[in-house]
């Protein structure tokens, strides 16, 4: 009976009327294997009910009268009876669940909800068919208008799996929102807080994805399981294309067809430089936290209860850090955290000092940092450690400087700026520049050698006070604006500079073309010699060909 069912497939798609008994007597006999395959399972059973459950799933769209019953019955025998199905019967039913939710015989918010929970399943390949079918799925959705109505059901069924389901399937649940994050799908402030309650999960796996998530420079590239590289591949094999193109263009002989690839070619390379200019508008998801406050304050509650792995701990350390620097936070008690992990010996002392400098800001009170400036001058600057160590403990309080000047002392700053005479080189460039700033910000807290000549670039207004803020005199980035108009208005000149040539290059062929039929109809036998003004289209040509060659080389440098 199952040697038939692709010939009868292929007569229900032709007439699915003179064959709807046929069919029904297949779907009883499917009902009839799945009773007793669980009274007695076997690999028979399994080879046969695999082969009728694509077959019906495949010629269902014919019958809308079993529309309604076929996904419901195999919902109910993957979710009641995943224990005891075999593999490949999980994988059988899941890709018939697949085809009748692309033919819209199946809700698909009921099939992420099922296969999100199905997530937990210890069959590896499942789990990652599973994966990669929700990715898409949500994508192609999203695809041209956002599904609000879906998208929100779906994260809201996602934010109770992080805590309520196994770490398995929260894992991967929050594996797919950074995906969809990173494809521009789901980059929402909801999406974001999901991401960020997964920073507070007790599981550390969970935990570690979440931070990597923040802690990346840029969110939106990541690993897009082969996308971003296959998509490099085809960007350089279109650049070799053309380079080819470019220079067997100087050698071969130049036609209207040759003219027309080297435009296209020239008008390809365009819309990518255009696209590479352009900004993304992409920023950190940081700034799409909704209580940023709240959240650093758990982050750092949660510091007291990690005691598996330092290298997690020194994660939360520099989110908090990035959180407070960035929102101007305040969270006093977590400067002095950081001076227990500050010492030399210390494996990971230059990202502890990173982190130490992104929570520093003008906000935050001098009386607050002063002891961690201290602290790093004291601990990494002295002359009995090394000059590496010495560089970079003046490097840091620099970088803490920068964003905070008050915390500086006055007889601290005359003491590093006296390493300016060191012997080692890196040593001596960090205590100038050190000095640099201070000649901007506040040059009267330098000695009179290092306060530099008057007519130097230096601070006029003089230190501000704690809390002040400078009004702007302009608005920032805005002669980029203009540059980008001209750029525009160069790009419109060239485009018609190169109409005009083509209009004149019509033109002249039209005028030597009839001058030719002219001589042809004279009686006189003897080759007389081509004027300028037959030579004049040639030229045209040569100049318009050679112009289009420059052009293309100049946006492939």
């Amino acid at each position: 009976m199952t040697s038939s069912l692709p010939t009868l497939q292929n007569l229900i798609r032709r007439d699915p009327a003179s064959y709807k008994d046929d069919f029904a007597v297949q779907y009883e006999y499917l009902k009839s294997k799945i009773t007793l395959f669980f009274v007695s399972p076997s690999t028979e059973l399994n080879d046969e009910i695999s082969e009728l459950i694509m077959f019906v799933s495949h010629c269902l769209k014919c019958y809308p009268t079993y529309h309604e019953e076929f996904p419901k019955m195999l919902e109910d025998l993957i979710r009641k009876q995943n224990s005891i199905l075999p593999s490949e019967l999980r994988v059988v039913i899941c890709k018939s669940l697949i085809i009748l939710r692309n033919r819209d015989l199946y809700q698909p918010v009921l099939l992420m909800k099922l296969f999100f929970e199905l997530l937990g399943c210890p069959d590896k390949s499942l789990r990652e068919m599973l994966k990669l079918h929700i990715i898409t799925d949500i994508r192609n959705i999203n695809l041209r208008n956002s599904n609000n109505k879906m998208n929100r059901a779906i994260q809201a069924f996602i934010h109770t799996m992080l805590f309520k389901a196994s770490p398995v399937a929260a894992k991967i649940a929050i594996q797919i929102m950074i995906e969809l994050y990173r494809k521009h799908v789901w980059n929402d402030a909801k999406t974001v807080n999901i991401i960020a309650d997964g920073c507070l999960s007790t599981n550390n796996k969970i935990m570690v994805a979440a931070l990597t998530f923040f802690l990346s420079n840029d969110p939106t590239q990541g690993n897009d399981e082969g996308g971003n590289t296959s998509e490099e591949e085809d960007k350089k094999e279109k650049a070799k294309k053309i380079s080819t193109m470019v220079r067997c263009a100087g050698f071969t002989k130049k036609a209207k067809n040759k003219m027309k690839k080297l435009e296209r070619a020239r008008l390809i390379l365009r819309k990518e430089v255009k696209k590479k200019r352009q900004p993304e508008g992409s920023f950190l998801a940081i700034h799409l936290l909704n209580d940023p406050q709240t959240f650093a304050e758990k982050l750092y509650k949660e510091l007291g209860r990690l005691n598996d792995k330092f290298e997690i701990k020194l994660m939360v350390m520099q989110l908090i850090a990035r959180v407070v620097g960035i929102h101007q936070l305040f969270l006093f008690n977590f400067y002095p955290y950081l001076q227990k992990y500050l010492s030399h010996s210390q494996v990971h002392c230059t990202k502890i000092l990173a982190a130490a400098a992104q929570a520093s800001h003008q906000l935050v009170p001098p009386d607050v940092i002063q002891p961690l400036i201290k602290h790093i001058a004291n601990t990494f600057i002295s002359d009995h450690q090394t000059n590496e160590v010495m560089a970079v403990g003046i490097n840091s309080v620099r970088e803490i400087c920068v964003r905070c000047p008050l915390a500086m002392e006055k007889d601290l700053l005359q003491d590093l700026a006296q390493y300016k005479k060191h012997t080692d080189k890196g040593v001596s460039m960090a205590a100038r520049s050190l000095i640099s700033l201070f000649r901007t910000i506040n040059r009267s807290m330098l000695a009179k050698v290092d306060q530099g000549k008057p007519g130097e670039n230096l601070s006029e207004d003089g230190p501000t006070d704690y809390g002040a803020s400078k009004p702007l005199e302009a608005i920032p980035g805005i002669e980029f604006l203009n540059s980008s108009s001209d750029e525009e208005e160069e790009e419109e000149e060239e485009e018609g500079e190169e109409k005009g040539c083509c209009v004149d290059k019509k033109g002249e062929e039209a005028g030597t073309k009839r001058k030719r039929l002219s001589s042809t109809s004279s009686n006189n036998s003897k080759k007389r010699p081509r004027t300028t003004s037959e030579t004049s289209g040639g030229c045209c040509k040569t100049s318009a060909y050679e112009f289009l060659l420059l052009q293309i080389s100049q946006e492939l440098d």
